[in-house]
């Protein structure tokens, strides 16, 4: 079923922000509805909900729910539910429940 057009202005008025950045390009500040598919570009902010899929770089903010894919970069931020594939780089804070993999570096706590 196509959407109209109006039904397409009417969603992203209800569920997206978009603004200019201070260099003048037009980014999206504010997303409040799941995305199902892939994100091209970086998310600068916490992500509220799970992460089903892979993280190519690093997660420096907060994730409200699951990392059920690898990391391929750091984890500096809090991930509130389960990592359920590797990461690939450093992990910078706190791990409260268990390590089911191996850790291949050294532990500093």
């Amino acid at each position: 079923m196509k959407l109209t057009d109006k039904e397409i202005l009417d969603f992203v008025k209800e569920n997206i922000t978009i603004v200019k950045d201070m260099t003048g390009h037009i980014v999206i500040k504010e997303v409040l509805c799941s995305i199902i598919g892939d994100v091209g570009g970086h998310v600068y902010g916490n992500v509220g909900g799970n992460v089903y899929g892979d993280v190519d770089g690093d997660v420096c903010g907060h994730v409200g729910g699951d990392v059920a894919g690898d990391v391929c970069g750091h984890v500096g931020g809090d991930v509130a539910g389960d990592v359920c594939g590797d990461v690939c780089g450093d992990v910078r804070g706190n791990v409260v429940w268990d390590v089911y993999g191996k850790v291949l570096g050294k532990v500093h706590g």
